[in-house]
């Protein structure tokens, strides 16, 4: 390749993340499909090996394209993890006849297992996640046929291919290591945006792990790395301070938790003291866009100290409602309530109006006036944070109030989206 395309950088600190571009060889053998997700097909000796499939509703994209640059045999399909848009769209390849194996570690299967046990709950919060009532969670699985606990080295022809655990993200990531060629394919170890390891509506993450792995693939000293999303890097000095700043990213916030968990701090005083290095948070692959900070310490601290928050009546607590309704008694009410959250929401002080709001609307949760007010106080959250999850809850919550008021829902880039 005589010219860089245009999904490779070799300058991450000064590259625009790009998570959707040209389907193209970004590497020697090497074909890249990003429309979100990076799907990869590699030459071998005996075919292709494709890493991450992608979506099912990208299937067909992804499987047009690669056939486009080769009509070779794909011999194995790699998944990374299982989540929905990295293990779905295998089904035209597979249809081909000519794929041997799925490789995947071993928690994938449980992870498949869970995601058909729980279908109904994913769809509801992928569907407030990411803004979209369109949103089908699958439920149909093409599964592994060969895993592995630790590690597994696989030989197509007289390639190499290394495949070894790590947790991160989820508890059945992977990443795939090619020593003769020098090219590590990281998953969603690398994301182009700070580590996605917080998330408030979903499963166990694991921060230590993620830093330990990354530290681990830093000392292959690869010369290019293929991340899950975002851009290719190319240089092995390029590619090890990608992978050891992210660490540092992570090691910051840890090493921060951990002493005052010790000290027996209250959770709440915990997630007010810790916040991510600044230097590195301005970084390209690093942008707080996605998951959040504060995110990843409340999952430290579910991950090490349980559920309970630190506040005894927390423990066997009277409801929300009951809690909502003494406080409209001292306050006069549910009018006074909602006088004070619009005052509050004039006043720019929307952490405190939210709480406001949700004391009146369950005080009250057929008035006007309060449905009214926790809308326009979710609005203003979502339009004040840059935080995608944080957007999608604070849309859910608005469309809670839109519901009951008979208003058209907001949805992710739609009218009223923000």
């Amino acid at each position: 390749m005589s010219d860089t395309p245009a999904m490779v950088t070799r300058d991450p600190l000064r590259a625009t993340p790009n998570f959707s571009g040209p389907a193209e060889e970004v590497a020697p053998g090497v074909f890249m499909h990003s429309v979100f997700v990076n799907t990869y097909a590699m030459k071998t000796p005996e075919g292709l090996l494709l890493i991450d499939p992608g979506t099912m509703r990208g299937a067909a994209s992804a499987h047009q394209a690669i056939r486009g640059w080769t009509g070779e045999p794909v011999h194995t399909i790699v998944y990374t993890h299982g989540h929905i848009d990295h293990a779905f769209g295998g089904k035209p390849f597979l249809a081909e006849g000519t794929v041997r194996n799925i490789v995947a570690q071993e928690n994938c299967v449980g992870r498949f297992q869970r995601y058909s046990l729980t279908h109904g709950y994913n769809q509801i919060i992928n569907r407030r996640q990411f803004g979209s009532d369109l949103i089908r969670f699958p439920n149909e699985f093409d599964w592994p046929t060969l895993t592995f606990r630790d590690g597994l080295s696989q030989r197509i022809g007289d390639l190499e291919i290394r495949y070894r655990a790590a947790k991160g993200e989820t508890d059945d990531h992977c990443y795939v290591w090619i020593p003769e060629k020098s090219y590590l394919f990281t998953g969603d170890l690398i994301i182009w945006r700070s580590p996605n390891c917080g998330n408030p509506q979903k499963v166990q993450r694991y921060p230590v792990e993620w830093a330990e792995a990354l530290e681990e693939m830093a000392a292959l000293d690869a010369e290019w790395l293929f991340p899950g999303h975002g851009l290719v890097v190319h240089g092995r000095a390029e590619v090890r301070r990608v992978l050891t700043e992210t660490a540092r990213y992570l090691r910051h916030i840890i090493d921060q938790v951990v002493p005052l968990l010790n000290a027996g701090k209250s959770p709440e005083e915990i997630v007010a003291a810790v916040d991510s290095d600044p230097e590195l948070a301005a970084r390209p692959y690093l942008l707080e866009l996605y998951d959040h900070p504060k995110f990843i310490v409340r999952n430290l601290i579910r991950r090490w100290a349980g559920w309970w928050n630190g506040v005894a009546a927390d423990l066997f607590p009277a409801s929300s409602a009951r809690q909502a309704q003494e406080i409209a008694a001292l306050a006069g009410g549910a009018p006074a309530l909602i006088a004070r959250g619009r005052a509050l929401l004039d006043q720019g002080d929307l952490e405190m109006a939210c709480h406001v709001a949700e004391w009146a609307i369950r005080v009250a949760p057929d008035d006007v006036a309060a449905l009214e007010l926790k809308r326009d106080v979710y609005e203003k959250c979502c339009a004040a944070t840059g935080n995608l999850m944080a957007q999608g809850i604070y849309r859910g919550a608005m469309n809670e109030a839109l519901d009951a008021l008979g208003q058209e829902r907001a949805q992710r880039g739609g009218r009223q989206s923000l």
